[in-house]
């Protein structure tokens, strides 16, 4: 794996002949030590996802930050993240979430950022059933009533008695 300490050892094309990167000169340094990797390592590099920070992408993590930061009350704010596929939202989300770990306490774990795949066919049970799993809830087979109880107890704030 290409760190920014480590460079990789020259190829050897099919011929033979040793590459120590003089014939991939058109190359920008940081191309051109990619370019030198083994068959595997390359395709592994460049099947890797990769954030690309165009402007409506950075527009949308800032707008979620200011989000995350805002102070609690009734309504709060919200994003519906819309684009034709492959055009980058679940990176979007992905880069958050990277960007805000779960932090361990002593008498809980926080998860400032849970990311829920909305099931294809959704319906307030699949839904409450997903923020479980994403939190790594133990399976159990609830009543529709208490789904919603259990979910919103989980997510509380520690010492909000209530919403």
């Amino acid at each position: 794996m290409v760190t920014p300490d480590t460079q990789p050892a020259a190829s050897v094309d099919p011929e033979g002949s040793q590459d120590d990167g003089q014939q991939l000169g058109h190359l920008h340094e940081s191309a051109r030590s990619i370019a030198l990797l083994g068959d595997e390592e390359r395709l592994r590099y460049m099947r890797a996802d990769r954030w690309i920070g165009y402007p409506a992408a950075v527009a949308a993590l800032s707008r979620l930050e200011t989000m995350l930061a805002w102070p609690a009350k009734q309504r709060m704010p919200n994003l519906l993240l819309i684009g034709p596929t492959n055009n980058g939202k679940s990176m979007i989300i992905e880069r958050f979430r990277r960007t805000h770990p779960p932090v361990s306490h002593e008498d809980r774990e926080e998860i400032p950022v849970l990311v829920v795949q909305v099931p294809s066919e959704p319906d307030v049970g699949r839904f409450y059933t997903a923020v479980l799993a994403a939190h790594g809830a133990p399976r159990r087979n609830y009543r529709a009533a208490e789904l919603e109880q259990v979910v919103l107890g989980l997510m509380r704030p520690p010492g909000c008695g209530r919403w």
